[in-house]
């Protein structure tokens, strides 16, 4: 190797070790683009968002952002994204990149951070992923490291107010959930504590202050008024904030339309459906039909019609496996609604039980 190549060769790694060493925390130019990248993946503006993280990457590609960007791109693209899609792999191998990458952030106080902040949630976004599609104990080695920086984030939030988000979730889920599933409170017992009430409150200030987790605070105060406060109005108010927000994504189209049919708001949906007509993916397909069947029982009344309806809705959901089981409750509780109107009373408990197999979500079990 001769000298002038030595040369060269250190000062590349000089530069290398520098450009891992930048931090976005003081650079708004940066966080603004982070900020409109993320609004238009979570609208499904992906040609756009691709260009802001491609700008980031150019400039940054040491850093982790730019591939946390990448992987969140690619799991809406290609929404619902299964473990059976060819991207499914792309999507977790960027996502272990920003988690390479955020690991050498933790190295250094001015770095530490975002170190912390993009190795928890690089491994809270896989872990989500696998949850949805049924393979949660996928998830076992990462929980370890993400209890950890979870707790990170108590002492950290005040400098970064991404971690109100995990705060917030820790604080109301580990109160929530064993309240519901009382069965787990031994294995929670040795846990930290948490309190419901501060929880929502440091989630409102996600809302308020976070730039990279702003769009998920919205969508799991909307969760947790479904599934543990059973306040379908509040829901509604957040699902309808996201929808506002993001008119295009399909899941956050699915998830105020859920809303709105079991509130019997029936002309909202229809506005909806109208505005969902030029998309052509499964997901959005199977909202349309399951709000299709549900406006014929409730709104129509034609009970022939829905009834093939949710037949069709539960062969749909079926093809996309997991993350599709809120509409199989929904179309097994449709059917149990229509047997039972039929004095069929052994079909219509079949369908409810295999209903509440789907989703512990009383506001559709509970439907009448």
């Amino acid at each position: 190797m001769t000298r002038v190549t030595g040369i060269i060769l250190v000062l590349l790694t000089h530069f290398n070790l520098a450009q891992s060493q930048v931090t976005y925390l003081d650079r708004p130019d940066l966080l603004q683009r982070v900020e409109i990248c993320l609004q238009h993946t979570y609208n499904f503006s992906f040609t756009v968002a691709r260009q802001y993280q491609q700008e980031l990457l150019k400039e940054t590609p040491y850093h982790p952002a730019p591939h946390f960007l990448h992987a969140l791109i690619i799991y809406w693209e290609y929404f619902p994204l299964t473990p059976e899609h060819e991207r499914s792999d792309q999507f977790i191998e960027v996502m272990d990149r920003t988690v390479n990458l955020a690991e050498s952030y933790l190295t250094s106080d001015d770095t530490y951070l975002e170190g912390v902040f993009f190795d928890l949630f690089g491994r809270a976004f896989k872990a989500m992923y696998w949850a949805d599609n049924g393979k949660a104990a996928r998830v076992v080695p990462d929980l370890g490291t993400m209890y950890r920086h979870t707790m990170e984030g108590f002492r950290l939030k005040e400098e970064f107010s991404e971690f109100y988000f995990s705060t917030g979730l820790y604080n109301y889920y580990i109160e929530a959930y064993p309240e519901a599933h009382p069965i787990y409170k031994p294995l929670l017992s040795f846990m930290k504590e948490g309190d419901k009430k501060l929880g929502i409150k440091q989630l409102t200030t996600a809302i308020r202050h976070s730039t990279y987790l702003k769009v998920e605070s919205l969508l799991f105060m909307s969760l947790i008024q479904l599934n543990y406060e059973e306040d379908l109005k509040t829901a509604a108010l957040y699902a309808e904030k996201l929808y506002g927000q993001y008119p295009l994504n399909t899941y956050y189209q699915g998830l105020l339309i859920t809303i709105l049919l079991h509130l019997h708001r029936f002309e909202k949906v229809r506005e909806i459906l109208e505005n969902m007509d030029h998309q052509q993916n499964s997901y959005a397909e199977l909202v349309n039909e399951a709000a299709l069947a549900f406006l014929e029982e409730k709104d129509v009344r034609n009970l022939g019609l829905a009834r093939r309806k949710y037949f069709r809705v539960l062969e749909m959901a079926e093809s996309i496996g997991p993350f599709a089981d809120i509409f199989q409750a929904i179309g097994y509780m449709g059917l149990s609604r229509i047997y039972e109107r039929r004095g069929l009373n052994i079909d219509a408990k079949r369908y409810a039980r295999k209903a509440a197999s789907h989703t512990a979500y009383t506001y559709i079990l509970n439907e009448k």
